[in-house]
């Protein structure tokens, strides 16, 4: 028996890594070709369904296609599996054959044993080894005459680089209206807007989408960018999105009642509750917090906000975030595949109706995966509108409940630990959460097993974007999730696995290079000695006169050269006192010849 191995593989450990799952696996026997053609649909589609990276999606089908295509030109026949182990594709091909007598020399460009009407088919030019091996990470090949073969091929989905990405920002600011009343720059917990020539800014490789600076500005000049209504009428057949917290905004009108008037005409063909992929993620998280683990406790990664908080500013804890994608996504492929079940015809597309711009950037620009499930976002506020002014043509309600009670708990504060039912805490309002996350650093929680974070005040229901009073929302939303405790979860989850690979993070989560002082060390280390030194200078009171939040934040951009010692009030104020009284000193001399005629006169 033989066996090669080529490894190019680097460290296959993610800042947060999913659980070894099988993603998918095949059957295929000499001479099915067009099989193989559709088997390797099914897996893109599976990759996609996981937000696994293009590039190395692309490199994923070719690795398994070729592999497939050399069972059914020499093998009699094998099976190929797909998994997501250790942060990377691992792709596993057996076969029974003839196997392979010299692997180096199968590996040779253009080395074929292929038959010859299989050649004239357009196979077997002897490029499906080499091609195997360039767009894999590692492979191994063991074989045995007479026997078959073995090949297993990893594909990293390779590090997303973020300090060159060009960010996505669904909060946007408008200079036109903004007054620079530096309301904001007290408000933003990664102190990423600053105020200079009566104008604020925002620096986007620390902003994370919270929506503060949206409620404290006076004149509106910050606000969410999201998709208009009119983004519906370029999709097929379109899928509403509906959080429970979007049932929170109507007190006087039933959840029924508002998923028909979504789809009103002009509407949306369907309305898709992600509730019922809150239950799915319910049990996931729950098999995941019991299993045994190095860290507690483990921060809930369904606020999009706060896995973008501890990217900015808590670096180190990201290792306590449970790798499960977020029920917004697993809705949206949930509501995508049944809709192409029961319509084939079809293309779908699902369309959130996001309380918050922290989902839209998610939609956007996703962390923990290569792409979203999701093809639209439109604004809770808008949604509301179009119910409002629908709601008189609805004859009959939709379905509801169609999840438990506990999925519709998600909606507000306290209604993933409910769901979960162990022991942790929920902390709601991105300060508050903050708080937490310093304790979580300090190592004094550690005995607790799960931490629910949600950056707005009251969780979804008072999102930056939610028409209600977030206290009545909450109160609604509390109300219709105890009224369905006994609710089951939907039919549509029984059969999907807690293991299903489409459940968990394929890509690193990673910290961003935020404040960093410079590339080079050595230039960073004189620049935080210069940092230092200004700061000792400044009076130490966090007025936010010079635009920036703190003392420390405008040291930092004096030093970085995004301010001038002078923006200080009071530092300005020192050098214009030490000019008075240099001007005062000033007129009190006399020339000398002055001085000199007045001491003579008085000798005479």
């Amino acid at each position: 028996m033989s066996c090669v191995v080529w490894n190019g593989l680097g460290a296959m450990s993610m800042a947060v890594a999913a659980p070894e799952r099988l993603l998918y696996k095949y059957s295929v026997s000499n001479g099915e070709f067009s099989k193989v053609g559709s088997e390797t649909s099914r897996l893109k589609r599976a990759l996609l369904s996981i937000g696994f990276p293009s590039d190395a999606s692309r490199r994923a089908l070719i690795v398994a296609y070729e592999l497939a295509m050399n069972i059914v030109i020499h093998a009699t026949q094998g099976t190929v599996s797909t998994l997501w182990k250790d942060g990377a594709l691992e792709i596993a091909v057996t076969d029974t054959g003839p196997g392979i007598e010299d692997i180096e020399i199968a590996m040779t460009e253009g080395y074929s044993t292929a038959p010859s009407h299989v050649k004239e088919m357009g196979y077997g030019a002897g490029m499906g080894l080499p091609n195997v091996k360039a767009c894999s990470d590692s492979m191994k090949i063991a074989s045995q005459l007479g026997t078959g073969t073995h090949v297993v091929c990893h594909i990293l989905p390779g590090e997303q680089e973020t300090s060159a990405l060009p960010y996505f920002h669904s909060v946007r600011l408008d200079t036109d209206k903004c007054q620079g009343c530096t309301n904001c720059i007290k408000s933003c917990p990664t102190e990423a807007i600053r105020v200079r020539d009566g104008k604020a800014f925002i620096l986007e490789d620390r902003c994370i989408d919270c929506g503060e600076c949206i409620r404290r500005c006076p004149n509106n000049a910050k606000a969410a960018v999201a998709d208009s209504w009119d983004v519906l009428d370029t999709f097929d057949y379109k899928i509403a999105l509906v959080a429970p917290s979007f049932y929170g905004q109507f007190t006087d009108i039933p959840p029924g009642v508002v998923k028909a008037a979504l789809c009103v005409d002009g509407g949306f063909d369907e309305v898709f509750d992600v509730s019922i992929a809150a239950d799915l993620v319910t049990a996931a998280m729950r098999e995941y917090i019991k299993a045994p683990k190095s860290v507690r406790p483990l921060i809930s990664s369904a606020c999009p906000a706060v896995v973008r908080f501890l990217q900015v500013k808590y670096p180190s804890l990201l290792k306590h975030l449970i790798p499960c994608e977020a029920p917004m996504e697993i809705a949206a492929w949930l509501a995508k595949d049944r809709a192409k079940a029961r319509y084939p015809e079809k293309s779908p597309a699902a369309v959130f109706i996001s309380p918050c711009p922290a989902k839209i950037t998610a939609t956007r620009q996703p962390v923990g995966r290569g792409r979203s499930n999701v093809d639209a976002v439109i604004s809770m506020d808008l949604a509301y509108v179009w119910v409002k002014r629908q709601v008189g043509q609805v004859s009959a309600g939709a379905e509801f409940p169609v999840s438990s009670g506990y999925g519709i708990g998600w909606g507000r504060s306290g209604g993933e630990l409910m769901a979960v039912n162990l022991s942790g805490l929920a902390v709601d309002g991105i300060m508050h959460v903050a708080a937490v996350f310093d304790e979580i650093e300090k190592g004094v929680l550690d005995e607790i097993d799960f931490v629910e974070a949600q950056a707005c005040s009251g969780g979804c229901a008072g999102g930056c974007l939610s028409v209600a009073n977030p206290f009545v929302a909450k109160a609604k939303l509390s109300s219709l999730a105890q009224a369905n405790l006994d609710a089951p979860p939907n039919p549509l989850i029984g059969d999907i696995s807690v293991d299903d690979p489409a459940l968990w993070m394929s890509v690193d989560i990673l910290p961003r290079p935020t404040f960093r002082l410079d590339d080079d060390a050595q230039e960073a280390r004189n620049k935080l000695a210069e940092l230092e030194k200004v700061l000792s200078e400044l009076p130490g009171l966090d007025c936010g006169s010079c635009g920036a939040p703190t003392c420390r934040a405008f040291a930092e951009d004096v030093v970085l050269g995004r301010g001038a010692l002078s923006d200080c009030i009071f530092k300005l104020r020192q050098r214009l006192e030490s000019l008075a009284q240099e001007v005062k000193d000033l007129a009190g001399i006399r020339p000398p010849a002055m001085g000199e005629r007045e001491h003579n006169s008085r000798g005479a």
